[in-house]
């Protein structure tokens, strides 16, 4: 699979090398879900993602080798691999200031409560420690709310703080208000719920992209929460 993106797409070149082609595709879509560009030339890629045990030529380029056992020496994910470990690997490599968290696209009604009152909202992006959401008003930063939400079956209320307000009208499409939260729930075990939600969502909007089903053996490389709420 390759994109070609000019200038922006020369910086986050990597590549995929397995025997499994539907595999390669697969982790393609995933790395271009993400903005880095999927190559065929290994020599154009600043990263290569290579199936341990195919043997690649000398390249100036980063070799993370895909490997069911950790290796002694070299670069490598274990496979199944780990999402959000994959995504760490590439910010930190592609990034002086990387993001930690794997984010969703999202169209997902939503309430939020402000000083005990609830007013509709809507959730359209979201990662395991927050999201960001169309509100009615504008709310100022270090508010303290709770987000109402109900996701793949699963209705979740959770504490956040507001991290930043952007007023209506300050972009194409803003009609209301915006704001950025920061999740702040009592245990740490509705953030590894809602990682094992994104990372799941991220892979079957993969699938639905290359046409694989979910139950593809190709699946087996990638560590796919099958119920992200019984973790």
């Amino acid at each position: 699979m390759m994109l070609l993106g000019g200038k922006q797409s020369n910086i986050k070149q990597v590549a995929v090398v397995t025997r499994n082609q539907k595999f390669n595709r697969l982790l393609s879509s995933l790395l271009a879900e993400w903005k880095f560009f999927a190559v065929e030339d290994l020599n154009a890629a600043t990263v290569v993602f290579a199936e341990r045990g195919i043997d690649l030529p000398e390249l100036d380029g980063q070799v993370v080798w895909l490997t069911p056992m950790p290796l002694q020496e070299g670069h490598f994910l274990i496979t199944p691999i780990s999402l959000t470990r994959l995504y760490h690997l590439l910010e930190g490599h592609f990034f002086p200031t990387p993001r930690r968290h794997v984010r969703i696209n999202i169209e997902c009604r939503a309430e939020l409560k402000v000083d005990g009152q609830w007013q509709k909202c809507k959730l359209v992006s979201l990662s395991d420690r927050g999201g960001r959401i169309v509100c009615e008003k504008e709310i100022p930063r270090g508010t303290n709310i709770d987000i109402e939400i109900r996701l793949a079956g699963r209705l979740l209320q959770i504490p956040a703080e507001i991290l930043y307000c952007i007023p209506a009208g300050d972009g194409p499409g803003r009609s209301q208000p915006q704001i950025g939260t920061l999740f702040k729930p009592g245990n740490g075990k509705l953030i590894d719920m809602l990682k094992g939600y994104v990372e799941k969502v991220t892979v079957e909007a993969a699938c639905a992209r290359e046409d694989i089903p979910m139950n593809d053996a190709c699946l087996s490389w990638i560590d796919v929460p099958q119920d992200p709420w019984n973790i």
